[in-house]
């Protein structure tokens, strides 16, 4: 007698996380760098920031984009530090004269360009419990900031990533390889992507397609409710435009960030607040 057996049809589907939905729409090769380095970058780094205690957070943003601040960069810190503030932190947004007056009843650090500052004095006074950069240049093997375009902007930067290297439980956030935290990775950027990386390196390394989605899918972890609303973040990039600030590759004050369309903002902040989080 022959043995019948029944014959299970398994259908596989790829999993949805928060890392999988920032890492959408991506044309600067941090794919790449992804699957490389096969792990959830937002939710290693959120597991090892809510071991920290509840206190001042360094955020750390602002790149300078022919005479103007960019639009990504900003955006993400701005809504990271109202969703740390609803929790109980004290943000401080640590920048320099091109972001002044951005940020909108959050505490705003202006580092100088052109003078030194005492950041071992600056640590000590507001003893941060942890640093997030988000977009924010750093220096190349060459002591370079370089941009994108590979154009130096040293003279427009201020050495934000000094004070970033000196402090403890370092996280950053970037999307391109020239940015403060991506010297983690940096031999493979140089490899994959032909590019001349930052050396400055962080404790936690998030990559994303564009770095204010890399902000959202922090808020998403921290807490859901806290995610801005695409009609929230348009009102922002509003603001923003109004204060002169540029999109990073049109150089234009225009309705896009990085150069994509401006609708696919809210099909990342809805998919952030559809997905299921597991820590």
């Amino acid at each position: 007698m022959w043995e019948i057996k029944k014959i299970v049809s398994i259908k596989i589907v790829n999993s949805v996380s928060v890392d999988s939905i920032i890492l959408k729409h991506s044309t600067r090769g941090m794919d790449v760098l992804a699957k490389l380095h096969s792990k959830e970058h937002i939710k290693e780094a959120i597991k090892a920031f809510r071991k920290l205690k509840v206190g001042k957070v360094f955020l750390y943003t602002g790149f300078w984009v022919a005479g103007a601040p960019e639009s990504d960069g900003p955006i993400g810190t701005y809504f990271l530090a109202r969703a740390l503030k609803a929790l109980g932190y004290e943000p401080a947004i640590v920048t320099d004269k091109f972001c002044e007056n951005l940020f909108k009843e959050i505490e705003t650090l202006i580092v100088p360009i052109d003078k030194n500052v005492d950041f071992t004095k600056l640590l000590k006074e507001h003893a941060p419990v942890a640093h997030i950069s988000i977009e924010r240049c750093g220096k190349n093997r060459f002591g370079r900031y370089e941009n994108s375009r590979k154009e130096d902007i040293s003279k427009y930067t201020a050495p934000l990533d000094e004070l970033f290297s000196l402090g403890e439980n370092r996280f950053a956030i970037g999307d391109g390889g020239n940015e403060i935290g991506m010297g983690n990775y940096k031999e493979d950027i140089k490899r994959e992507l032909g590019l001349e990386p930052c050396i400055v390196e962080c404790d936690y390394l998030m990559l994303s397609s564009v770095s204010n989605w890399g902000a959202y899918g922090f808020i998403a972890y921290l807490d859901k409710k806290l995610l801005p609303s695409f009609e929230e973040v348009d009102e922002y990039l509003e603001f923003l435009i109004s204060k002169g600030v540029v999109d990073g590759i049109s150089k234009r004050c225009e309705k896009s960030v990085d150069g994509k369309e401006w609708e696919i903002e809210r099909e990342i902040l809805e998919e952030l607040r559809g997905v299921k989080i597991k820590l």
